[in-house]
């Protein structure tokens, strides 16, 4: 890869990595029992369970994503988390149109490129040598 796609690689992971924390990891991190009781209170099966899923896949695996480290695993993972964001969440339970799930379909697909595309050369594990595969 040329220097210009590794800059853009750099660029989606650092920022849809620090917009999912941002925007929505650190506020279900900050108070995860009111988020799993939200899922409760929607149907959610096994809410717990979902709920911490959820959290880690807002936070955890964006900052793995962040700093290129187990890239392509975390990235399957949150792409994974907004998909059912977009389907599961504001389709079929609050009945949402195709444009309000335009944010969640966003994350989706900047987080399912890196999944299929990989983090760039750009990574803290090739900056510290390490041999991790991302």
């Amino acid at each position: 890869m040329g220097f210009l796609n590794d800059l853009g690689l750099l660029l989606l992971r650092v920022i849809s990595g620090a917009m999912m924390i941002a925007w929505h990891g650190l506020s279900k991190l900050s108070d995860p029992s009111k988020f799993i009781g939200h899922l409760a209170d929607s149907g959610y099966p096994l809410p717990t369970v979902m709920g911490y899923a959820a959290i880690s896949a807002e936070t955890l695996f964006p900052l793995l994503i962040i700093l290129g480290l187990f890239t392509r695993v975390s990235s399957v993972i949150a792409a994974g988390n907004m998909l059912v964001a977009a389907v599961v969440h504001h389709m079929i339970i609050r009945g949402d149109s195709l444009a309000d799930t335009e944010k969640a379909l966003l994350y989706f697909l900047a987080f399912g490129f890196l999944a299929l595309i990989g983090p760039g050369k750009w990574t803290l594990g090739r900056l510290t040598g390490m041999k991790i595969r991302s």
